[in-house]
């Protein structure tokens, strides 16, 4: 996957809401927290309406909130 760079760095809010993003992610494939997995959610949310994150960065974090609600889905008792 190649990766398109913005000319303008992205600020320290930016890098605050995507870092928060990861971390809440890990802590949900860690722990199984559903709280973690939500707030991630909600960071991803503003990532897309804020257009923080350029959008290789965007399609990745959506591949990975995606492969985790699939796969929480999966170890879900039926």
């Amino acid at each position: 996957m190649q990766t398109e760079f913005h000319d303008e760095a992205p600020s320290h809010d930016q890098f605050a809401v995507l870092t928060g993003t990861l971390v809440h992610l890990s802590t949900y494939l860690q722990s199984g927290c559903s709280r973690s997995l939500h707030v991630a959610r909600l960071l991803l949310q503003r990532l897309d309406e804020e257009s923080v994150a350029d959008d290789g960065i965007q399609a990745f974090c959506h591949l990975l909130e995606e492969t985790v609600v699939t796969a929480r889905a999966a170890h879900r008792p039926a």
